[in-house]
């Protein structure tokens, strides 16, 4: 479905609805048919190369009709709008405030739940990238994701992943794994490292990220927190190796939210024959982002 997409917006030029004859023809298109325009570009992290027009036209076009749209589309546009970094606080509100979201939250629906993670993603938005908002946010028992994504099998590259960073960690108490976020996102693992890049136990430290934090001690001087994170082959658009607009996204948000990421993608870790050299890219990866952090 998502390679079709892509197929579709890279023949948008030759097609009635690209980005700049909609910027051209804008008054021929319904806020519903430019919502879903909108959408179709999130998914894939599309950004028009006419970007200032478009999205001025879009704002232009859909901030007056937002009451007017259905709820599940209204919050599909708004966190569209997240994704491509072009949500205004009016947009995080009409969607986060109690009147609207309470009526999705109760929705236990496999595409109400869709739609409460998606929740989570604006609301996250509202919280790291959007300065000066100043509320309505989700309530704090809202942000839980673990019943909201699903059962799904351990994939070949989580399970090769978590064991190397079993290895690596030494220490079980090192590294938490599979960690649900209020941010709406799953770390496959995590770690603490104190100044000298030395992996301490993860749970003795307070955690905002957790809906419940295990430990009270703040984080010592110099520590840094990493979040690992695998990439997965459809996590990617079109065979390239361009994240989609939902893990660039979530990238994006874990930055913001102060962590250093480990990224693993499929197509690094499947050339790592040995143990030892997965170990070793880990660990290389590990040094990399404290290196440019200290840069900063």
């Amino acid at each position: 479905m998502l390679e079709k997409q892509h197929r579709k917006l890279r023949g948008l030029s030759h097609l009635s609805l690209s980005p700049q004859y909609t910027v051209d023809n804008a008054n021929k298109f319904r806020p519903v048919h430019l919502s879903n325009v909108v959408l179709a570009f999130a998914r894939l992290n599309f950004q028009p190369s006419c970007r200032e027009a478009f999205f001025s036209m879009i704002h232009d076009r859909l901030d007056y009709h937002l009451d007017s749209l259905e709820p599940n589309l209204l919050v599909d546009l708004v966190w569209s709008l997240c994704v491509l970094q072009q949500a205004k606080a009016a947009h995080l509100q009409s969607v986060l405030s109690p009147e609207f979201c309470t009526r999705l939250l109760g929705d236990q629906s496999p595409r109400g739940r869709n739609y409460q993670l998606k929740l989570i993603h604006i609301n996250t938005t509202a919280r790291l990238e959007c300065a000066g908002y100043d509320g309505p946010l989700l309530p704090q028992e809202a942000l839980s994701i673990k019943d909201l994504r699903g059962e799904r099998k351990a994939t070949p590259l989580q399970t090769s992943l978590k064991e190397t960073l079993q290895s690596v960690a030494g220490d079980e108490a090192k590294a938490r794994f599979d960690v649900d976020t209020v941010y709406g996102w799953q770390l496959d693992a995590e770690m603490v490292l104190n100044s000298d890049s030395q992996a301490l136990p993860v749970a003795d430290f307070v955690a905002p990220h957790l809906l419940q934090s295990t430990g009270s001690r703040p984080l010592p001087p110099g520590a840094r927190r990493i979040a690992f994170m695998r990439w997965e082959f459809p996590n990617f658009s079109n065979r390239s190796k361009d994240l989609l607009g939902r893990f660039a996204m979530a990238r994006r948000h874990l930055q913001v939210a102060g962590f250093l990421l480990v990224e693993v993608p499929y197509y690094e870790w499947l050339d790592l024959k040995s143990e030892w050299q997965k170990a070793a890219f880990l660990r290389d990866r590990m040094n990399k982002a404290v290196a440019e952090d200290m840069v900063k």
